[in-house]
């Protein structure tokens, strides 16, 4: 034993002219390399903590029961101008953007940087907006949009795996300008909430040659929609019609334009998955949005950030069941050659 560690002292040290023990030089280096990647492990460890308490932290619950009257202090809203060449510094060219992948998924990315967000929360706001009693015409007014932020399509194109491709069909909500819809759970409240489930670009490099695959689109991002709410209330034309809902979580397909201008592409057919539990959803919800860089948006979201409350459904609501005022809502829907059922 004594021979095997003389063997090794001999090998890591050497005796100087004093016969005392010095270390050889790569002993030095070996140990200063072991320092450093201790080092650097333990920053990554410390960075995996910090990033991991910020994603599985107890999110906190809201109140979507502020009066209308309720004195809001807010900070002044970001206009975005449509033709800008950026919006206060963000870059509107989606070629000048990072979009990098997350441990849960290599298909879906975060954008950078995230004021690109931005754009996209706009027209997050039209959608939250039609679903809280708001018509389509009026949501695009309120919002200072100047067309419906929506392009009926019937199929859009997903990455699939091994950079691969898979189109979806899509479908879409009625375009008619004066309809009007609300989504509530049973104390009356708005229901919705939508998340955002990654980006990507359609556009592939394939040896020295750019395929572009997305159309119009350069960037497509998924956003979740969680549909809480127990009934539907639908309105057009004087007409009044409620029906029961499941809570649902569908998937919105949002595409970028140019200028800081997203439009919805329709939602996907499948999958449509039930919520079963509320809680368990809310936490997944934020889980993934928080890797995305992004939050939750919801009815006090759209509240505080474009001061747009939810319209006042309509008293006794509950009890429109009235299978004629249905009929005569599909019919002024069909009026529209482009529109849809509800």
């Amino acid at each position: 034993m004594k021979s095997l560690w003389k063997t090794i002292l001999d090998g890591l040290t050497y005796k100087d002219l004093a016969g005392k023990r010095q270390p050889r030089t790569y002993t030095v280096m070996t140990g200063l390399i072991l320092l450093l990647l201790l080092m650097a492990g333990g920053m990554a460890g410390l960075n995996r903590y910090l990033l991991m308490s910020r994603v599985q932290a107890t999110p906190v619950s809201v109140s979507l029961t502020t009066e209308a009257t309720e004195t809001l202090e807010v900070e002044p809203i970001a206009t975005i101008q449509l033709g800008d060449e950026t919006h206060y510094g963000c870059p509107t060219d989606s070629a000048d953007w990072s979009l990098t992948s997350t441990y849960i998924s290599e298909n879906y990315k975060v954008i950078q940087p995230a004021c690109v967000y931005q754009g996209l929360e706009n027209t997050i706001a039209w959608a939250l907006a039609v679903r809280e009693g708001y018509s389509r015409a009026e949501a695009t007014q309120q919002l200072g949009l100047t067309e419906m932020p929506m392009r009926q399509m019937k199929t859009v194109p997903l990455p699939a795996n091994a950079n691969g491709r898979a189109t979806v069909s899509v479908s879409f909500i009625p375009p008619n300008p004066d309809f009007t819809e609300w989504r509530l759970n049973e104390n009356g409240e708005a229901a919705v909430t939508y998340a955002l489930r990654g980006c990507f670009r359609t556009s592939t490099v394939v040896g020295n040659r750019l395929e572009i695959w997305g159309g119009d689109y350069p960037v497509i991002c998924i956003v979740m929609e969680d549909a809480e709410n127990t009934h539907i209330v639908y309105s057009l034309n004087g007409h009044t019609y409620t029906s029961t809902a499941t809570p649902t979580r569908s998937f919105l397909l949002f595409g970028y334009l140019s200028d800081g201008y997203w439009v919805w592409l329709g939602t996907q057919d499948d999958p449509k998955l039930e919520i079963t539990d509320p809680q368990a959803n809310a936490d997944e919800r934020l889980t993934i949005a928080t890797l995305y860089d992004s939050y939750p948006w919801n009815a006090k979201w759209l509240l505080n950030t474009h001061h747009l409350l939810m319209q006042p459904p309509p008293e006794n609501w509950q009890t429109m069941t009235d299978e004629s005022e249905k009929q005569a809502i599909l019919n002024g829907l069909s009026v529209d050659p482009n529109g849809a059922t509800p």
